[in-house]
């Protein structure tokens, strides 16, 4: 049975993620498709950014269902218009933030979460308690890096992350790192590394391959998230929006 991911970069910034990034991950029956939104942010790096991003990955993730993808990621770990797009769609979607987190438990009892920004954190304090992940987290750290900074300042961006992730390791008693942000992808081994090397052998999640991968099970195993969590909306009038007929009739 082939997969086919289509992953939603929720920002109108071109060139930030594009099908090469993912190439290593691909195989014969696992296929990746790509797509910005058409209109909102150039980065998500707060709410309000969040916010004006969800209308377009609504709008991606129909078009995604229709054009014949078997699951969906979003491509941000504030997991923006998560529920909002199972709501709309059969097929399965993750998101970054929620998966990731469930794995680090998993794997490491008590994990930290390690971004962009200091400014997220509250962001992403919701996030874990929503999640019901609250007894697991171990602390959350920020590299002060603008999204749409990592690529050029990567060796910068590394160091600060394994710095990062050494003190929460090392005072916060973290049993594995979430990267968290979707930019950092490729870094995790580096980081790995560094915390093996001073003693501390925890995993360290790049979030991207690992959504490739979860999604591609769930497509394997015929299995999708709950109609009954995340019905269809009830029809209502709706206006500025080509959503009207994935709204169930009262």
């Amino acid at each position: 049975m082939k997969s086919i991911v289509h992953i939603i970069t929720p920002i109108i910034t071109e060139g930030i993620r594009t099908l090469a990034d993912v190439e290593p991950f691909l195989r014969p029956d696992l296929e990746v498709r790509h797509s910005l939104i058409r209109t909102g942010p150039a980065s998500i790096e707060c709410s309000a950014d969040e916010a004006l991003s969800v209308p377009g990955i609504l709008e991606q993730a129909l078009a995604a269902e229709r054009d014949g993808a078997t699951a969906i990621v979003i491509d941000c770990m504030g997991d923006p218009g998560l529920e909002a797009a199972r709501e709309l769609v059969s097929i399965p979607v993750l998101g970054p933030a929620q998966t990731s987190m469930h794995y680090a438990s998993l794997l490491g009892h008590r994990f930290a979460f390690v971004t962009v920004l200091d400014r997220l954190y509250p962001l992403i304090d919701g996030l874990v308690a929503r999640y019901g992940l609250r007894e697991n987290y171990a602390g959350f750290g920020a590299i002060d890096i603008p999204v749409l900074e990592i690529e050029h300042r990567l060796d910068e961006v590394v160091e600060q992350l394994a710095s990062e992730s050494l003190r929460l390791v090392r005072d916060h008693r973290a049993g594995a790192i979430v990267l968290g942000c979707t930019g950092f992808l490729g870094c995790a081994e580096k980081i790995a590394e560094r915390l093996a090397a001073d003693g501390h052998p925890v995993p360290v999640i790049d979030p991207i391959p690992l959504l490739l991968h979860s999604a591609d099970s769930l497509c394997k195993l015929g299995l999708s998230h709950s109609g009954h969590v995340y019905p269809l909306p009830r029809r209502k009038p709706l206006a500025g929006f080509a959503l009207a007929d994935r709204y169930e009739e009262p």
